[in-house]
This record gives C-alpha cells, sequence and structure tokens, in this order.
C-alpha cells in the first residue's frame, strides 16, 4: 500500500510548491531530492519575477499575470509559516529604451497595460531615471510595476520549512532513475503512489524522454553574480539581456548568460565576467562593488520553451511540472496549484501551449 497520496520528484522552486499546494489540500506527500533542496536552477541568486509586455494578449499571458498578481500573498504566507525570509518585493522595473520605434511600442503598452493588467499596476514611459545614466537612455525608460524579486536560496529555504511544517516529508540525496505509473524508482529502492509530480529540472526529462519516445527538454546553462551592494528597494533593472535586481541584506543581484554549449555546465567562466561589466556599465554604483558570489547551473527548458505542465501520455497519475526555465520563480506557487489539482483527481483548463500534448505535437 503507498505511503503517500502524492511523491514529487525534485525539490526545487517547483517541486516544492506542488508539494505544499497538495499537503494543504490534505494529501499525504512526500518529497525526492536527488541532492540537497534547492541545489540546482532553484539556488541561483537572480530571482527576477518580470510580466510578459501588455500587447497580444492570450490565456499565457493571463496565466503569469495572475501567477505575479497574487504572488505577494503567496510569498507572506509562507514565510509567516517558516519565519524565514523569501526576499520577495514587488519593487517594479526599469527597462532603458535605446530607440524611436521602442518608445512608440513603450507608449502603446503603458495604454494596454490599464486595461490588460486591470488597473492594478502601470507600464509607465519616463524621459529619465535617476538610477539611469542618461546616456543609457537616449528615448527614455519603460517601468512597471508589477515586476518583483526574491532571493532564490532563501525562497526556497523558507518554502521548504513551510511544507516541512504541514507535514510534507523531505527525502534528499534520493535521485529518481525511473518513473512508471505508480512507481518511482532509485538506487535506494522504490516507492509507490497513485499521483506523481516530475519536477526535477534538467534531469526530468530523463525520465520522461523514454515514455514519450522524444527529447522533452535539456538544460541552459546560466552563470550569474551576487555583488555587495545595498540599492534598497529600488527597482530591478533590464537591459541588453542582463538583470540587475536589488535584493535584501545589502546586496544585488546580477545575471544572467543562457548558453547551450559548455565543457562544465556548473564552471563560471569569462561569459560571467562580461554580464558582470555590463552590469557596472549600465548601474555605475555597481563600479566598485565587491563580488560576493559567482554562480552557475542549469535551467531547464521544455522542447518547445514554455512550461510543460498536467498529465504525462501513456503513465497514467503521472503529471509534468517541467520547464521553469526563466519565468519559474514568478509562476511557482500557480504551478503548485494546477498540478495539485490534477494530483487530486481533478483538471485544469491549461493555457494550450503550456500542456504535454502540445509539446509533443
Amino acid at each position: 500500500m503507498p505511503k503517500w497520496d502524492v511523491i514529487v520528484v525534485g525539490g526545487g522552486i517547483w517541486g516544492l510548491s506542488c508539494a505544499y499546494a497538495c499537503a494543504k489540500r490534505g494529501q499525504s506527500v512526500a518529497i525526492f531530492e536527488a541532492g540537497k533542496i534547492g541545489q540546482g536552477a532553484s539556488g541561483g541568486v537572480v530571482g527576477a519575477m518580470a510580466p510578459n509586455v501588455p500587447e497580444s494578449w492570450n490565456a499565457m499571458k493571463l496565466f503569469q499575470f495572475k501567477a505575479l498578481d497574487s504572488a505577494a500573498v503567496f510569498w507572506a504566507e509562507i514565510d509567516a509559516k517558516s519565519g524565514l525570509s523569501s526576499g520577495y518585493g514587488r519593487i517594479g522595473r526599469l527597462v532603458p529604451i535605446v530607440n524611436k520605434r521602442d518608445r512608440i511600442l513603450s507608449q502603446e503598452r503603458s495604454q494596454n497595460a490599464k486595461d490588460l493588467w486591470q488597473g492594478l499596476y502601470k507600464w509607465d514611459t519616463l524621459e529619465n531615471h535617476p538610477m539611469l545614466p542618461e546616456k543609457t537612455t537616449p528615448f527614455g525608460v519603460s517601468y512597471d510595476t508589477l515586476s518583483a524579486r526574491l532571493l532564490p536560496a532563501n525562497a526556497v529555504a523558507s518554502l521548504a520549512r513551510a511544507c516541512a511544517l504541514i507535514g510534507v516529508e523531505i527525502f534528499e540525496n534520493h535521485l529518481v532513475d525511473r518513473v512508471d505509473t505508480d512507481l518511482v524508482t532509485g538506487a535506494w529502492g522504490q516507492e509507490q503512489s497513485s499521483a506523481i509530480i516530475v519536477a526535477s529540472g534538467a534531469h526530468g526529462f530523463g525520465l520522461l524522454d523514454e515514455h514519450l519516445g522524444c527529447v522533452t527538454g535539456s538544460g541552459i546553462k546560466g552563470q550569474a553574480a551576487l555583488l555587495e551592494c545595498d540599492l534598497g528597494a529600488a527597482p530591478q533593472i533590464f537591459a541588453n539581456g542582463v538583470y540587475v535586481i536589488p535584493q535584501l541584506g545589502g546586496v544585488t543581484s546580477v545575471g544572467a548568460t543562457s548558453e547551450t554549449e559548455w565543457d562544465n555546465p556548473y564552471a563560471v567562466d569569462e561569459k560571467l565576467d562580461a554580464v558582470i561589466e555590463a552590469a557596472r556599465v549600465l548601474l555605475p554604483d555597481l563600479r566598485d562593488a565587491p563580488v560576493l558570489k559567482r554562480w552557475a547551473g542549469l535551467r531547464p527548458k521544455a522542447r518547445r520553451r514554455y512550461p510543460m505542465l498536467g498529465p504525462v501520455p501513456g503513465l497514467k497519475g503521472v503529471f509534468s511540472a517541467m520547464g521553469a526555465y526563466t519565468i519559474g520563480f514568478g509562476v511557482a506557487h500557480s504551478v503548485g496549484e494546477v498540478l495539485a489539482d490534477f494530483a487530486g483527481g481533478g483538471s485544469f483548463a491549461l493555457p494550450k501551449n503550456f500542456t504535454v500534448e502540445w509539446h509533443m505535437a
């Protein structure tokens, strides 16, 4: 007889979110983590939670908007329960405008946001901003008030403790190397459950590949850094693929690379040096800031980029929570609720391009 109603494979931000949502609904839950909780991409240092642009609105963008909108309540609940700080804060985001066309688009988005963001948040087109040198904003600055941030390692620690406090059992150093209907297997043995959620980052794609007959996704290497610089609750900045994110505790996150080729996925190199230098040019306050931590790891990208969620065809009771990639922290708690619906025998009307079937087409 199964020991748990739900087994979650993977103890990153999505796995923990799924476990928490299931346990809150009264299900008994176990997490099987290959190493230490949050040791993969969820243990990075960036933690950006930024929206899609308010235009060409669709179900995917609405899903993300609702997740970002509700994130403040979720993380307040988690931190209150755990007694720890996730570092969550809705600090907004600045994006330098570098040409006339982008300024026109920003002005259009300012109008769109009034409706699409339901009057709750703004997308403003500013002439400048005191954080940014004028030379970096020749056509102004886009500023949205929806974007937020958290500090990944802190958020994982807070959520893991909250899970444990509501009865989730966590097994570290339990690598799952095969998933079947009602069964997970590893060198440590095997366990049964009628609901299995695969949320194990880049490794998890291999668990699904053999059942679905294709490569379901891959890891994209990212490199990022944590600098000693106290910017308080100033807005995060995004320019030319580089994020600068003020964090709690007098530190600032800088990242990240997106690499499809590498010799060592966990080694930092000159590509990170280039990102740090670009951040220093973008924000002069960082010029002499010491680098406290350098990080490299693999972010899980599904075969068609978007999250891959829901029932896995041919595997009754097995569900995918894969493909966090660039939006993982922003939608994590909503992904948890969706997977809890499925694991509890219900359903959820997912955006079409979030489903496993869409990815396999």
